[in-house]
This record gives C-alpha cells, sequence and structure tokens, in this order.
C-alpha cells in the first residue's frame, strides 16, 4: 500500500477562503477528494460540522455531497447533450427538488454569473469560460456551503481566468466556504489561507490577508437549502429526467444509436431463435419418440437378442397373448408374424417384409392413414386377404396413381389395398425398406403355414389399471372365432416357463 498523504492535521473553518498548493504528485488531489467525502481515509479521522464521516453509510455520504458541496472541475464536465441551463440544474434533479423551481433557479444563477443570453447553448456552442461557469451553477444550485475548485483557471486564459477567480472571491464573500486545488501561486495568492504540500505533507499553512470568515453575511439567495419534497414524485421526476436525456443523447448521436439498436435487435433475434430452434427439436423429438411409442414393450422369443436358437423357438402362441393381455401392464396386446416375399404389380416386382398383425397393431405403434381405413376384427377372423402398404411401397410400385382398391400381388396371394400409411421418413430407425401389413390370420394361413408368432406388441399405461373380469377382452386387440384345440386355451408349459425372460 502507498501512503499518499502523512500526518496531515487540518482546520478549515466554515466562510474562508483556502488554496491548496503543491507540485504534481505532492497529495492535494487526494485531500481534496478526502475533503469533497469522494475517498475515505485509510487512517486517522475527518469531521464535517463535528460528524466523523467513517461513520456515515453511503446513502448519508452521498447526501453529504448533494447538500453540502459544490464542485467544480478543470475540464467542466458538462454533458454535451443538454443545453447550459439544462446543465447547471442536474444536481437539482437528485436532490428532488421541482421542475419548475430548479429550472428558475438555475436560469436565476446563469444570469447572475452573465450566462443570461446563453441559457439554450450547448457545451459546443460556449467557450472555456463560459463552460466554466456553467459548473459554477451547477455546483451551487444545491446551494452548497462548501466549493471545491480542481484547478479551476487551468484551462482558462489570463483574462477569464481573472474572471473566475473574482467570481470566487464573491462566492467567499457571501458566506461560502471556498477551497480550490491550484499548482499556480499568482492564483493561491488570490486566496486568504494557503496551504502548501509536498510530498504528502503540509509543510506550510499561512494567511494572505487578514479576514474573519466567521463573520461572512450571507443574502440567503445561493446558500438557501433545498427540501428533497416528496420521495415518490421526486422519484418519478429523476426517471422522467433521465428518459428525457436519454432521448436526447440517442437523438444526438443518431447513427450510434442506429448501430446499438441494430446490435440489439440482432442479439434478441438470435437468442429467440435459438430458443425457438431448440424447442422445435424438442417438440420434433417428443413427437417423433411418441410416434415410435415410448411405452410400448416388444416380446420376442428366445432368451436375448442373438440368440441363435430363436428362429427355433415355436412358444409365442395365440394363448400367451391371451395371457399377456390380462396382465396390469399391459394396455393392448397384438402378435405379429413376419416373412420376406416379393410383391408384384404387372410387371413390377420389389422385395418387402411382410407382416402378420392385428387391427390393434397400427394403434399400438401410433401409425396414421394418408388413405383408406385400417383392416379390423372382422378381416382377422375372416383371414381377409386385404393390404395395408407403407409410403415406400406405394412410391415404388404405384408412384403415379392411386393404390387405394388395387390389386397386390404377394408372394403368389393376390390382396387387396385397404390403406396407406403416411410416411415416416423422421422417425427413429426408418429406412427405405418395402413394408406391408396383413391379417395375421391370411400370414399364418396362407403364407407362412405356422402358428407361432415371430413377437408380441404390447402397449402400456403410464399408470397401471386395476384388475376386472372384463380386462382380457378390452386389452385383446382381436377376438378369434375358430375352435381352438384345449392346448391353445391355455398358455403351455414352455411358454410360461419362457414368458419372463422374453420380456423387453
Amino acid at each position: 500500500m502507498i501512503t499518499v498523504l502523512k500526518d496531515v492535521d487540518l482546520d478549515i473553518a466554515a466562510g474562508e477562503f483556502v488554496a491548496i498548493i503543491g507540485p504534481s504528485g505532492s497529495g492535494k488531489s487526494t485531500l481534496m477528494n478526502i475533503l469533497g467525502c469522494l475517498d475515505r481515509p485509510s487512517g486517522g479521522g475527518y469531521r464535517i460540522g463535528g460528524r466523523l464521516t467513517s461513520d456515515l453509510d453511503p446513502d448519508e455520504l452521498a447526501q453529504l455531497r448533494r447538500e453540502h458541496f459544490g464542485f467544480i472541475f478543470q475540464r467542466y464536465h458538462l454533458l454535451g447533450e443538454l443545453s447550459a441551463l439544462s446543465n447547471a440544474e442536474i444536481p437539482a434533479i437528485y436532490s428532488g427538488m421541482s421542475a419548475s423551481e430548479r429550472r428558475s433557479r438555475a436560469r436565476a444563477m446563469l444570469e447572475r454569473l452573465g450566462m443570461g443570453e446563453r441559457l439554450s447553448h450547448r457545451p459546443g456552442q460556449l467557450s472555456g469560460g463560459q463552460q466554466q461557469r456553467v459548473s459554477i451553477a451547477r455546483a451551487l444550485i444545491n446551494g452548497a456551503d462548501v466549493i471545491l475548485a480542481d484547478e479551476p483557471t487551468g484551462a482558462l486564459d489570463t483574462r477569464t481566468g481573472e474572471e473566475m477567480l473574482k467570481i470566487l472571491e464573491e462566492l467567499n464573500a457571501e458566506g461560502h466556504t471556498v477551497i480550490i486545488v491550484t499548482h499556480d501561486m499568482a492564483v493561491a495568492r488570490r486566496a486568504h489561507r494557503v496551504v502548501e504540500i509536498s510530498d504528502g505533507r503540509i509543510v506550510s499553512d499561512r494567511r494572505t490577508e487578514e479576514a474573519d470568515a466567521a463573520e461572512a453575511v450571507s443574502d440567503g439567495d445561493s446558500r438557501r437549502k433545498v427540501s428533497a419534497g416528496n420521495a415518490v414524485m421526486a422519484g418519478l421526476d429523476r426517471f422522467g429526467e433521465a428518459f428525457r436525456m436519454a432521448l436526447i443523447a440517442m437523438n444526438a448521436h443518431r447513427l450510434r444509436t442506429f448501430l446499438t439498436m441494430l446490435g440489439i435487435i440482432i442479439g434478441i433475434a438470435s437468442v429467440v431463435s435459438v430458443v425457438a430452434i431448440g424447442a422445435g427439436s424438442q417438440q420434433l423429438v417428443l413427437q417423433e419418440i411418441s410416434r415410435l411409442g415410448a411405452n410400448t414393450l416388444e416380446i420376442f422369443p428366445g432368451k436375448n437378442f442373438g440368440d441363435v436358437r430363436s428362429e427355433k423357438v415355436q412358444t409365442l402362441t395365440l394363448a400367451d397373448a391371451e395371457a399377456l393381455a390380462t396382465q396390469p401392464y399391459a394396455a393392448g396386446v397384438t402378435p405379429t408374424v413376419t416373412k420376406s416375399l416379393t410383391l408384384r404389380r404387372g410387371s413390377q416386382e420389389a422385395s418387402a417384409l411382410v407382416n402378420g398383425v392385428g387391427p390393434g397393431f397400427f394403434g399400438v405403434r401410433n401409425a396414421a392413414l394418408a388413405s383408406g381405413r385400417f383392416f379390423d376384427v372382422a378381416s382377422v377372423n375372416a383371414r381377409a386377404q386385404d393390404v395395408v402398404i407403407d409410403d415406400n411401397t406405394r412410391k415404388t410400385l404405384f408412384p403415379d396413381e392411386d393404390a387405394v382398391g388395387q390389386i397386390l400381388l404377394v408372394g403368389a396371394v393376390p390382396c387387396r389395398i385397404i390403406g396407406i400409411i403416411e410416411p415416416q421418413e423422421q422417425s427413429f430407425g426408418g429406412s427405405g425398406n418395402l413394408n406391408v401389413y396383413l391379417p395375421f390370420t391370411t400370414v399364418q394361413a396362407r403364407l407362412t403355414g405356422r402358428r407361432a408368432f415371430a413377437r408380441f406388441s404390447s402397449k402400456c399405461p403410464t399408470t397401471p389399471a386395476p384388475r376386472s373380469p372384463n380386462r382380457r377382452r378390452r386389452n385383446f386387440y382381436w377376438r378369434a372365432t375358430e375352435p381352438r384345440t384345449s392346448s391353445s386355451s391355455t398358455p403351455t408349459r414352455s411358454a410360461r416357463r419362457s414368458r419372463p425372460r422374453r420380456r423387453r
């Protein structure tokens, strides 16, 4: 830590005119910042009117700076978009003064400082001395007791600097405490007291002339204290003024405002687009998962995937499907038998996977019709030669005509096309394979000659339903009317043993 001020002991009485002088780097600006409550000392204490500043919270310090001190800077620090009158009244906005009162007070201050004809001029239209007068009016608008001036004549010519010093002398004569920081001894001699600092220490503290600051008389104008007024109204007024100044600044820098707004618009549009794309992708994924059937259970023969004996296992029978339909986790069961065959239509032919399914298969797989209809329980019971084709089959064999009602040769069995399933190119695992769907009784009787099934498709409910006597018929997607042997009315022994292992 670097120590800037060392063993500084300084008392300044009300109404004094004090000049703090010293070379660059001597610590005079640091001392001024501490006097104006802009910095806190790391050691020691600083009292104003008997109050120790280290005991004040940030809000109390801000109030003290706003109402007790007025700052005059070497570079003026005026807002270039505002007029001289608007610049002078800025501190009064934060003190809660009403708009009419602060406007009249700022006008009176500027007219007193010889700026009555340039109230509407902006800083860029004023000379250095005129800008300094505006900064003095700004420092006095809240009736400051103490005026802190940092090099008030440093950026002015000799004549204008002399005018500024006369104004400061007049303010001191009215009762203001004036503290100026300068490195010019000629300026310092105009003060009543000169404090010289070197290397962070006060090396000299002398008076230039006899003046009793304690007996200075105020005219009651510039030092008149300002009441804060209604807090709510003051807050609304501050917001209104801030909004007005923002509009003025935007209008003054139109290109910058346009580019800033363009950047904001592009940023918001990018965020909205990313969020929309993410939400859309999420909905698409959920839709595809729903289409696949997140609650669909496939049951295959064998111990696990890759079981070489699975083709020889003949234990998935009709009785097993009926027994599975009675379980609480099965909202619906449909058997499936498959076989790869050649489809022919006139001179065209193509290999396809023939699926023998129940009428509820399409509900389990969430399939939707593009045209036509699905087959029903009557078609299953009658071993009807009805076929539902997918979109790949339609594109391959019926590219330019309506396929519904056409005759399609499945292997050696002629079948009538009754429906077309909507395309599912976006689904997970989708491919260009051709698939056709017939009643499983038709496939078993006319194409495979086998009574065993390749798999069962079971749709599970989100919550288990209570068991009831009618559950078996409600969950099973078809009802066969053909007579069955006693062995088919009850699950086989091998099926009962293997069923827990086949559930996936």
